[in-house]
């Protein structure tokens, strides 16, 4: 008995686990996610993802229905009646039943077509579930990104705050010794707070970056989450730019707008084809088996039900043909309205492919304007600190006022944010890139 008890503990254990994965889609929920762990839990859970994969079954289930379209139709039918005769006190019955079959076996190929075209619509659906990934990879990177970059702002606004401090300490000895003016003092206090608020301006920002992050991810507000982001030198690895031309390339092989005007062309195509199948005559078959029986109470008792249901068994096959020969204009004129959707589509193509190569190049423009201004502020940045620094070790020795430290502070600060904007704003657009291309993104 007593080794039973661990035994049975872990089996509790065991299925507590399988349940709360249950409970969480089948994925287990980290504490701490890498960027390629925020997309791989948003493809699994995102609700506009599952939304997308929800069209992907509907479509696949229309491809289902247009193939059974080919198949027979069966039905079979029953009635059953009773009558009642007042003058000769009599009670009738009766009744028919019968099975019936019937199949087109030729209607211009409509049925084809149409099946053709479900295919299409299958990829089509597919096509749109990549491009809704699409859209949330880059908002879980943008998300991920928005994070890191108030928690590096975090980082130097706290050593700011820090400096601060001491400054403000500092100008509180330097005002006892009367080296520095009761105003300098005041201005010392009122920028440490200043730079307090700043300190928790910027965890709120965290915070409300991580509930964009939750939601794109599907995970409850209240849990607690944090990401893992990588240090400088293992990002910047993962930035190094393609030339343009392969961009283009890789672009064009993969995303998923470009296929989709494609596939709506083809689709347009079958639909004209679909509406020419009503100038063709249209060859079904039918077949079917039927039989009944009648009585009453007069009758005589040879009539039985099953003996008369078995004389008046009868079969029948037919083939029809119909053949259109006037309908007013309205299958020429449909097949126009197809053709001119068809053109209409085209033309939508077309101007698809021009924007995303429009979009491509400029995106590839961009990214390399970000770079430059990425590496132009952080010379500025760290210059901006030098001085700002210059001006901490002089006014600890009394040769600036408090006005003007405070002046190279705020100016090392617009600097800094500048530095951050730039840095990151980099990052993305070259990330961007990636999901251009189809390239798994990392970090």
């Amino acid at each position: 008995m007593k080794k039973f008890f661990p035994f049975l503990f872990i089996c509790v254990l065991a299925i507590n686990s399988f349940l709360y994965a249950q409970d969480n889609g089948g994925d287990a929920l980290p504490s701490v996610f890498t960027l390629e762990e925020c997309i791989r839990y948003a493809e699994g859970n995102n609700y506009s993802i599952q939304s997308s994969g929800i069209d992907v079954q509907s479509s696949e289930l229309s491809l289902r229905q247009a193939r059974e379209n080919i198949a027979p139709s069966v039905s079979a039918t029953a009635s059953q009646n009773v009558s009642f005769g007042n003058y000769e006190r009599s009670v009738g019955w009766g009744g028919n039943y019968g099975v019936s079959a019937g199949m087109t076996l030729f209607n211009g190929l409509s049925n084809a077509n149409k099946i053709k075209q479900s295919k299409l619509g299958v990829e089509q659906s597919l096509l749109a579930d990549e491009r809704t990934r699409n859209n949330v990879r880059i908002q879980v990177i943008q998300a991920f990104l928005a994070i890191m970059m108030n928690e590096d702002m975090l980082t130097y606004q706290q050593e700011v705050l820090n400096s601060s401090k001491e400054q403000m300490e500092q100008g509180e000895k330097q005002l006892a010794v009367g080296q520095i003016l009761e105003s300098d003092y005041k201005m010392l206090q009122a920028q440490y707070t200043s730079d307090l608020y700043s300190v928790e301006n910027i965890k709120n920002n965290i915070q409300s970056n991580y509930l964009t992050l939750k939601n794109l991810l599907a995970i409850d507000h209240d849990r607690q989450i944090r990401i893992s982001p990588p240090d400088s030198a293992t990002l910047f690895r993962s930035l190094d730019l393609p030339d343009l031309q392969t961009l283009i390339d890789r672009s064009n092989g993969y995303l998923p707008e470009l296929k989709i005007s494609e596939n709506a062309v083809q689709s347009a195509e079958y639909d004209v084809k679909i509406q020419k199948a009503s100038f063709y005559p249209n060859l079904s078959l039918s077949a079917g088996i039927n039989t009944g029986y009648s009585g009453s109470n007069l009758t005589s008792p040879n009539q039985s039900w099953g003996s008369q249901v078995w004389q008046k068994l009868g079969e029948n096959v037919s083939l029809n043909l119909n053949i259109p020969i006037y309908q007013h204009g309205s299958v020429r004129n449909n097949v126009k309205q197809a053709q001119y959707r068809a053109q209409q589509v085209e033309l939508e193509r077309r101007e698809t492919e021009h924007q995303i190569g429009q979009e491509l190049r400029q995106s590839y423009i961009d990214v390399l304007a970000a770079q430059n201004d990425y590496l132009a502020s952080e010379a500025k940045k760290d210059a901006y600190l030098a001085n700002f620094n210059t001006y901490r070790t002089r006014f600890k020795y009394g040769s600036v006022t408090a006005v003007e430290l405070i002046q190279q502070q705020t100016n090392y600060l617009n600097q800094l944010n500048q530095y951050m904007q730039s840095k990151y704003s980099y990052v993305f657009k070259r990330k961007i890139l990636d999901v251009y291309m189809g390239v798994p993104v990392k970090m």
